[in-house]
């Protein structure tokens, strides 16, 4: 009797302290993200700090790679920017890396001859053996060029046209290899989705990059928006195709080999977030994925080499973040059964959970308001968006959990692209165009974690656990969240399956050199 029931206290106490292990584990991912927001803090004048600009005569040769595939409705778009930059024509170069499968050879193989005839340097390579995927095209253009400097652009950006200028003057230092531009966006106003998107990734390019970069702490590239120097990627081993995060890869190669990064916010690059749900899905689990695979194969170089405690622990805490998402998703199934367990074992445990939720939330929020701060003046209207921030983030946990998990049990998969519309133009629908993302079936599991949670809050009400609802309410949201997206995205696609999908246009304008003209393509912050 007494062993029996000893053998009942045990598995309520093994599931509290797992919880409390995994609470603890977020708590120090989420506390040095004030590590970050104090180097911000300290060095935020350095924002519009910029070195002098080159003379014409100093201006070197340089290439723009453009990786594409299957781009038919932006390709042109990204190419013209290309075209548009304000740069000395001798003195640049531009490769079109194409490795598509579908009509979008035909119209790039048009679009760059048409410039070639206008007396741009421009040249189309087209793959079709996709060996290393967008690596393996960059791996590939670099062998077609002897440019110093290689700017790289994904196809969902447009480029500034000041760009190279602006950006050169960073690489009068010899030790910097890389220079990376913030991010910005064409269709963050597009839904809720976009809206609550932007906030997080808002984070990353306002504090997180510039906390690091001036923190002199080891960052990562971009992977577009982005200068490299050649001899930079010669000497860090070239763009390898072991990770699917092939930007990250070279970034801590470069930066073990000695080279830096600079990181310049003031920098815009604007780009097209996924519209559909399953497509932010497949770019976050890429991304998720990628970093662990990254995490995995530098981490014992990183731990070996000569650099001080202090920057081989935020180099592990900056590699290891998204390995957060498993733990997360391990303390959204069990806030339920510690509400179940509090309750039976009379532990009054809801309230200082509560307690402790809402002073990790007052961080969150503080460290996302802080980077809505720095980077626009209408920050405060952006930040009603938070709420959603935060749902998406917890139901994405389901979905990026796997991506980091199947990282670790070295589960290869491939490059899942991310569509793009060019949702710039006023009432386009992306569920009629050409391109779908696979449906994404980790929605069962956020379907059922959304109602498995719900059932905990009636549970927290009925037993007056008042103090567990502000968890159980901010995870049930989540998981409700990104299913009901999921599902209504995935019944739109059904609906316009059968629909005529749009057709492919060519843009209306005349190719000239006049300017795109767009509000978006400034080079400078809102502030």
């Amino acid at each position: 009797s007494s062993d029996l029931s000893a053998s009942e206290n045990m598995l309520p106490r093994t599931v509290l302290v797992i919880y409390g292990v995994a609470l603890l584990l977020l708590s120090l991912v989420s506390l040095n993200r004030y590590v970050l927001v104090s180097f911000y803090r300290r060095n935020r004048s350095r924002w519009f700090n910029h070195p002098p600009q080159l003379g014409d005569d100093e201006l070197p040769s340089v290439v723009v790679q453009l990786p594409i595939y299957n781009e038919r409705y932006v390709v042109a778009r990204l190419i013209r920017s290309a075209i548009e930059l304000d740069y000395p024509r001798e003195r640049l170069s531009i490769q079109l890396l194409d490795d598509s499968t579908d009509d979008t050879v035909e119209l790039a193989r048009s679009l760059v001859a048409r410039y070639q005839a206008l007396g741009y340097d421009i040249e189309h390579i087209h793959r079709t053996d996709r060996t290393g995927f967008k690596s393996g095209a960059l791996a590939n253009g670099l062998a077609h060029t002897s440019a110093e400097f290689i700017a790289l652009f994904d196809a969902d950006f447009v480029i500034p046209p000041h760009f190279l200028k602006a950006m050169l003057p960073y690489m009068r230092d010899q030790n910097v290899g890389i220079a990376q531009g913030r991010w910005g966006y064409l269709n963050e106003e597009y839904s809720v989705l976009t809206r609550a998107t932007v906030i997080g990734l808002d984070a990353q390019f306002g504090i997180e990059q510039t906390g690091r970069a001036w923190g002199d702490l080891l960052l990562g590239f971009n992977g577009t928006g982005t200068l490299l120097r050649a001899q930079c990627i010669e000497e860090a081993g070239g763009w390898q195709h072991d990770t699917i995060t092939e930007d990250l890869d070279l970034s801590y190669r470069a930066q073990l080999a000695g080279w830096r990064i600079a990181y310049v916010p003031s920098v815009v690059c604007p780009s097209e977030l996924p519209a559909d749900i399953h497509g932010l899905k497949a770019q976050q689990f890429r991304w998720t994925k990628g970093t662990q695979e990254t995490a995995k194969k530098i981490l014992p170089t990183l731990l070996r080499s000569n650099l001080s405690r202090w920057h081989k622990l935020q180099g592990a805490l900056h590699l290891l973040s998204n390995s957060t998402y498993p733990v997360l998703l391990l303390v959204g199934i069990i806030n339920p059964l510690v509400v179940v367990i509090a309750h039976h074992s009379h532990i009054r445990i809801a309230w200082p959970i509560s307690a402790y939720f809402l002073f990790s939330l007052f961080g969150t929020y503080s460290y996302h308001a802080e980077a809505e701060r720095a980077i626009h003046r209408d920050w405060l209207k952006r930040m009603w968006y938070f709420p959603a921030f935060l749902a998406q983030s917890i139901g994405l946990s389901v979905n990026n959990a796997k991506a980091a998990l199947e990282a670790w049990l070295g589960i290869k998969s491939g490059f899942i692209r991310t569509p793009k519309y060019d949702l710039t133009k006023r009432g386009q629908r992306w569920q009629q165009l050409r391109y779908r993302s696979a449906f994404s079936w980790t929605v069962v599991a956020e379907a059922a974690l959304a109602i498995y949670t719900i059932l905990g809050i009636v549970y927290a009400i009925v037993t007056d656990e008042w103090g567990a609802l502000p968890f159980l309410v901010l995870f049930a949201s989540g998981y409700a969240l990104v299913a009901g997206y999921s599902i209504h995205h995935g019944l739109a696609r059904l609906t316009f399956a059968r629909a005529p999908r749009a057709e492919l246009a060519e843009p209306a304008e005349p190719i000239t050199s006049e300017p795109i003209g767009a509000p978006a393509l400034s080079i400078l912050s809102e502030r």
